[in-house]
């Protein structure tokens, strides 16, 4: 099991939108943070896809690995979010991974407070329009 967590997970950190679906059932779900869940893979493509032009990359710092049978995972991280302007963000995070019998996805859940995540992004967005309104401005 070990070797498709790293794998599952250098996908996600390459932010490999298309790579991560083809994990996932077609009707898998997808659960980050508070919000709804993304079901299906549009759906998802569609959460995968804002967090890669919003982030300039991530990595998960792992803690713990516990397999709870073949069909689940539990994980506990520490994730590096870097944005745009080149903020760090790091936040602790347990994801729950759920798997049918041919070893796709199923659940994803991301248990993470993303507000530090979601604050340092809007910080981003001020800045750049801030910085885009002197451009013009002069």
């Amino acid at each position: 099991m070990s070797e498709w967590i790293d794998s599952f997970y250098a996908d996600v950190d390459a932010q490999l939108t298309e790579r991560v679906l083809d994990r996932f059932a077609p009707d898998g779900e997808m659960v980050f943070g508070n919000n709804p869940p993304a079901i299906g893979h549009a759906a998802m493509r569609e959460v995968l896809e804002n967090l890669r032009h919003a982030l300039a990359g991530m990595r998960h710092e792992w803690r713990n690995r516990w397999t709870v049978d073949e069909e689940t995972l539990v994980l506990e991280a520490r994730v590096h979010y870097n944005t745009r302007s080149g903020t760090v963000v790091v936040l602790p995070c347990v994801t729950v991974i759920e798997r049918n019998p041919s070893g796709m996805v199923t659940s994803l859940r991301i248990h993470i407070d993303a507000g530090p995540l979601f604050a340092a992004l809007d910080a981003d967005a001020v800045a750049g329009r801030t910085e885009a309104h002197q451009e013009v401005g002069g």
